[in-house]
């Protein structure tokens, strides 16, 4: 699997979240006021307006009113962040395959975020017609950096038009990004046979040698 170290343009995430000026909420926590509502709006100050009144009342009041403990217990509160994947290209080594044969699909993908991606991340399969796949690992792609996904598969045994659904997933199975596709179609050996005699045979010239000499004269070579 190769590391591609050119950057690309991804979706920067505004969230505060660790941007928190320490010096700032120390000072805020050591103030020796019991207006709740002042502490209530140096609060919502510190943390952007995304934090609401009755929120930031709420876990002042479970923090018995210690500003620093109510930032703290809020943080941790929040829904972790997931990392971003986005696509950049996709490539089936075979489109027409036979009943049960091995092929390879190939995904170019990148971290679109800020953070780089976590440890165990992988690509798994989701859905679809089962292709016999095992999960890929991913390395701890930095920010801006993309990497190539190659999964060995088999085709399978009936013949048609299949898709499958593949995930990248954190070690907790939570998925980002993208869903990810693949589609293959299965012919028998007979029927692929024929497709490439059929295309390989040579053009013939006769019929429309005939054709020419079927058209009728001009009306200048009939006059008398």
């Amino acid at each position: 699997m190769d590391v591609d170290g050119s950057a690309i343009s991804g979706e920067i995430d505004q969230n505060f979240t660790g941007e928190i000026d320490q010096n700032l909420l120390l000072q805020f926590s050591c103030m020796n006021t019991n207006d709740r509502e002042e502490l209530i709006g140096q609060m919502q100050r510190l943390l952007g307006p995304s934090l609401n009144y009755k929120t930031a009342s709420f876990f002042l009041d479970m923090s018995n009113w210690n500003l620093q403990t109510a930032i703290c217990c809020y943080l941790d509160s929040l829904p972790p962040k997931l990392p971003s994947m986005s696509l950049k290209a996709a490539q089936t080594q075979e489109t027409t395959v036979v009943p049960g044969t091995r092929f390879e699909q190939t995904w170019s993908i990148a971290n679109t975020g800020t953070e780089p991606w976590p440890s165990c991340c992988r690509v798994i399969q989701a859905g679809g017609e089962p292709l016999g796949s095992i999960p890929v690992y991913l390395p701890p792609l930095p920010p801006g950096h993309s990497t190539t996904v190659t999964m060995k598969l088999v085709a399978p045994s009936s013949p048609g038009n299949h898709r499958g659904y593949f995930h990248m997933v954190t070690n907790e199975g939570d998925q980002i990004g993208y869903t990810l596709l693949v589609d293959i179609t299965v012919e028998s050996e007979m029927t692929i046979a024929l497709a490439e005699q059929l295309a390989a045979l040579p053009i013939s010239s006769n019929r429309l040698d005939e054709s020419k000499s079927q058209m009728p004269s001009s009306q200048d070579d009939q006059m008398c």
